[in-house]
């Protein structure tokens, strides 16, 4: 059995021991310097006896009409031992309980108490009961001896723990009192006080069941539509969080096994996390809402102003907002959907970078792009970086560019401006896996000489394996921005401009005699030719021809025509390998007709590249 007792030594001269207190819900005048106000001032003794006198002091007390005791009882003007403006002298009533003491006017409560009323009596407790299986709402009995002294059960909980009041308690006796386990109770000790100076902790630790997740009713829901989580003890559940933080509005069935809410706007597939009263929390199963998504773009390099790009994927249809590279957001009327394919013509002041498809403030999709460029550089990365204190890009690291296409000894540029003009500043390029540092020749960093230019790196095979087997590139440093990173372009433009090839008509393009273009550019058996166009009818035909045209025909395998090649599968671009029959034509023929030719009908010829393999 435990006992612990409290003793008082109590002074009743005149009003030593008042408790000076604060005053609410004055519809009046609650300013104890306003003398027009009822105002509560000071009562006491407390701790008091029960059915023994106390007495309240403040302003305008001869219009309250009654004080109301905590646990139910109200002692009515006519029953006060003496009452004037400033004072009221009453006996506590038998039944009260520790807590805030309220002066009445009527059925309206004008001045409640800051401190609470306390009692002398020691307290004795002996059991707590039951300790085992509770949940939120179940009835907890305390025995033992002045226990109605009580003023606050605390239940262990994770935010600043779960009082239950003296005047919440569903029975009162003095060796007995029963109050129900708080919504953010959690398992650990209770302790009791007497709103003064008196605590104590029970030695048996409570076992409070928590809220228990099992299912949810879809595991793919849509929008806005209505799903239940279920599981055990969800009244104890305070928020339904949503994966982005987004919270709902939710409703609890009868048993607590039921949580039924709705899947805002605002997220994203995941888990959503129940939030309790306690602070704790739990998550769900995933699930999955419809999700924007990109299965392929028509072109994504060599992109001009006014080309048309179609993007197709999934759920198009939820496509709030379209936004590229350099040119910002575009505008409903500059775009079209049509089922799962969007159609867009290129602005003049797109850049390279990403075209992002935004769904929500949570999701959102990218498709890189880059534009074209008549330099011997080719862009591998396009966007905005800031480097301060060594964070790294980390875009070309770990997937996002296959290194292995790298020619060993190519040159690497980085273009870059400084964050600090006239501060130092430097670029290291790492490991993708581990940040280590890469094999010489590479050195841990370069210093940054000038405030804006571009740093070239040659990737020798060492380097280049290196990087590989470490997963990437990374980039990292300090007092830099990255704007882009090129590598020696694999595929030369040797011609671009317009020509049309209509009805069968005049040759539009023939490069120099001897194919001294093609030679100079370094074209040998196996390299291939490009030729970009564009297609002004849905039928179109074209033929790479000798260039000497003479039989008129086309060289083998370069005849082309809407029926055998796919222009957007191609990037726009007809090709064919140069083989030991077409060298020797393009090198060898001589005279008025040069080296080879393009014609057909309904193409505008753009440009020619030529790539090694």
């Amino acid at each position: 059995m435990n006992k612990l007792y409290r003793y008082f030594t109590w002074s009743l001269t005149a009003l030593i021991g008042l408790s000076l207190t604060g005053c609410s819900e004055n519809d009046l005048d609650t300013n104890p310097y306003n003398k027009s106000g009822i105002n509560l001032i000071a009562f006491g003794p407390s701790p008091i006896i029960r059915t023994h006198e106390i007495h309240i002091t403040g302003t305008n007390l001869n219009q309250v009409t009654g004080v109301a005791f905590p646990g139910g009882a109200t002692v009515e003007k006519g029953s006060f031992n003496k009452a004037d403006n400033e004072d009221i002298y009453l006996n506590v009533p038998d039944e009260s309980v520790p807590g805030q003491i309220q002066l009445m006017v009527g059925s309206e409560a004008v001045a409640t108490s800051v401190t609470p009323l306390t009692f002398e009596e020691p307290i004795e407790i002996t059991s707590v009961s039951p300790v085992t299986g509770l949940s939120a709402g179940d009835e907890v009995t305390v025995k033992g001896d002045y226990v109605y002294n009580i003023y606050q059960a605390v239940f262990s909980s994770g935010v600043t723990g779960a009082p239950v009041l003296a005047e919440d308690f569903t029975y009162v006796s003095r060796r007995e009192i029963r109050f129900r386990v708080p919504l953010a109770a959690e398992s650990g000790v209770i302790t009791f006080n007497d709103g003064e100076d008196w605590t104590f902790e029970y030695e048996t630790p409570l076992e409070i069941l928590s809220a228990a997740y099992t299912s949810l009713s879809t595991t793919s829901p849509d929008f806005g539509q209505q799903i239940q989580i279920n599981g055990t003890n969800l009244h104890t559940v305070a928020t339904v969080m949503f994966p982005g933080g987004v919270t709902s509005d939710f409703t609890v069935s009868d048993d607590h096994k039921t949580i039924t809410t709705t899947v805002p706007a605002e997220t994203r597939s995941g888990a959503i996390t129940l939030v309790l009263y306690s602070g704790a929390s739990t998550t769900t199963g995933e699930f999955t809402v419809p999700t924007v998504a990109i299965t392929r773009i028509s072109k994504d390099k060599d992109i001009k102003a006014g080309d048309k790009i179609t993007l197709t994927g999934e759920n198009f249809d939820r496509i709030t907002m379209v936004t590229l590279p350099g040119h910002g957001v575009l505008a409903d009327d500059q775009y079209t959907i049509s089922g799962n394919t969007l159609t867009f013509t290129v602005p003049e002041d797109m850049t390279d970078g990403k075209i992002v498809l935004t769904q929500n403030s949570f999701i959102a999709v990218e498709a890189k792009v880059m534009m074209y460029s008549d330099s011997d550089e080719i862009s591998i990365w396009a966007g905005e970086f800031v480097c301060s204190a060594w964070n790294g890009c980390q875009d070309l690291a770990w997937g996002g560019f296959d290194w292995t296409t790298v020619a060993a000894d190519s040159k690497i540029n980085f273009y870059y401006k400084k964050n600090t003009p006239g501060a130092w500043g430097c670029i290291s390029l790492r490991h993708g896996d581990s940040w280590g540092n890469l094999p010489s020749p590479i050195p841990g960093q370069y210093d940054l000489d000038s405030d804006e230019g571009v740093l070239s790196v040659v990737f020798t095979k060492n380097v280049l394996d290196d990087i590989i087997a470490g997963g990437g590139l990374v980039i990292t440093g300090d007092n830099y921005t990255l704007s882009r990173v090129t590598m020696p372009a694999s595929e030369k433009v040797l011609w671009q401009g317009e020509a049309v090839a209509d009805n069968w008509g005049d040759q539009p393009y023939i490069l120099s005699d001897g194919g001294t273009e093609l030679l100079a550019a370094g074209m040998k058996v196996g390299s291939v030719i490009r030729v970009y166009l564009t297609a002004t009818d849905s039928s179109w035909n074209c033929q790479i021809v000798d260039g000497h045209w003479a039989p008129n025909t086309a060289f083998p395998d370069c005849d082309f025509s809407s029926g055998n090649w796919n222009l957007s599968e191609h990037n726009g671009a007809i090709e064919f390998t140069v083989t030991d029959y077409i060298y020797e034509h393009i090198t060898t023929s001589s005279g008025w007709g040069g080296s080879f030719l393009l014609n057909g009908d309904n193409v505008i010829c753009t440009k020619v590249t030529l790539e090694q393999k």
